[in-house]
């Protein structure tokens, strides 16, 4: 573990992140609601950066969500990537999310389709969250071979990355498989109320005390905010009990020192039931999605070797 990380795994530590996944429900929105509005996105000036750094950005709406589409050239090309934030599905994406876009887009030569997906606040459900990312993902069908097309995502992006194609499995398989998805640091919001999973409800406690960003108290609520009232088929909440029949190869990554670690062997499990292939990559010592940051070493060496898999 390199003195960077340490210095800055302190800091976060100092700060105290972790107490903002114990507080209530309605705090928690409130919390997300003040963090949307100060990182609110200006597509203008979005279109004035393609501009000034040579690429073309192409905006449109899926269901009356954003979706950008990053590309070299102004016509498509060979392959894509689809980009699915992090936030807990409660908050929007950031400048490391639109900088790593533009990253692969450069790194890969691939064409990076980043969606603004509904999230489970006030005006939304998981539900509508997965029919848009359903449909985006639907859109690139048409423009792209599916073996062409890798799925990138982050924590609460990286369960829809999964949970795309859980989705497509159970309603028949009317889409084809992507050609590889890299879920990073993806879990689930299992029912504490039975019995089966109380073991993995030990397990995420037993790790709470390494990570220093997420609490295990977030599970609990951020289930009761996905619900939102509604009868939902149990792989919307907790991808581990869904369908993995035909997916393609997966790849998992987890910070050693995340609660949500915890969730590996589950998803492991479910993917040899199907006989899924997959690899699970630990980053010993470290902290939730901690391939989305480049300014220490072992971030930066997890996502080059992330864009090089999209690359392949």
């Amino acid at each position: 573990m390199t003195l960077t990380y340490k210095i800055a795994a302190g800091i976060v530590s100092l700060l105290g992140v972790k107490k903002i996944f114990r507080r209530s429900k309605e705090d928690i929105l409130n919390y997300a609601k003040k963090q949307n509005a100060k990182s609110t996105f200006d597509i203008n000036k979005a279109m004035k950066r393609a501009s000034r750094k040579k690429y073309f950005l192409f905006d449109r709406k899926v269901q009356g969500y954003r979706l950008l589409t990053y590309q070299k050239s102004e016509e498509p090309a060979e392959g894509a990537v689809f980009y699915l934030f992090g936030g807990g599905m409660i908050t929007g994406p950031d400048k490391l999310d639109f900088s790593l876009a533009e990253r692969i887009m450069n790194k890969t030569g691939k064409d990076v389709y980043f969606l603004f997906y509904p999230l489970c606040t006030e005006d939304g459900n998981i539900r509508k969250t997965y029919e848009v990312c359903f449909e985006s993902y639907k859109i690139m069908t048409g423009v792209y071979r599916a073996e062409n097309i890798g799925i990138l995502g982050f924590s609460s992006g990286a369960c829809l990355a999964l949970g795309i194609f859980l989705h497509n499995n159970a309603l028949g398989r009317p889409l084809p498989m992507p050609g590889k998805i890299i879920a990073v640091s993806p879990g689930g919001l299992p029912d504490l109320r039975l019995d089966k999973n109380k073991e993995i409800w030990r397990k995420v406690n037993a790790l709470s005390h390494k990570d220093i960003i997420l609490d295990p108290t977030y599970f609990k609520t951020a289930r009761e905010i996905l619900r939102n009232s509604e009868d939902l088929p149990e792989y919307m909440l907790d991808g581990t009990v869904g369908d993995f029949t035909d997916f393609p190869k997966t790849y998992l990554y987890y910070g050693g020192n995340e609660c949500l670690y915890a969730f590996a062997e589950y998803f492991k499990k479910s993917m040899e039931k199907y006989k899924a292939p997959y690899k699970v990559v630990i980053g010993e010592g470290m902290c939730h999605c901690y391939p989305l940051l480049r300014f220490f070493k072992e971030g930066r060496e997890a996502q080059d070797a992330i864009i090089g898999l999209l690359k392949a």
